[in-house]
């Protein structure tokens, strides 16, 4: 429980909006094929997966330089 409430950043933030946006107007148009976007990205801010896990980044190596 303690991994949900930690570490928040902007992104995951976002994804949380964004998936309340998409799920609150499928509920209000009764389009419910939106919602699975919605739970989607609410699923992803919430448990940290995908890319707001930091999986979408690639990390910055430096090449080494022989003597």
């Amino acid at each position: 429980m303690e991994k949900v409430f930690k570490n928040w950043d902007i992104r995951r933030i976002f994804y949380l909006l964004g998936g309340m946006f998409f799920l609150f107007t499928a509920v209000k148009d009764q389009m419910w094929w939106i919602a699975i976007f919605g739970i989607y990205f609410m699923s992803m801010a919430i448990f940290r997966f995908g890319c707001a896990a930091g999986n979408c980044e690639l990390p910055l190596t430096q090449k080494e330089e022989k003597p």
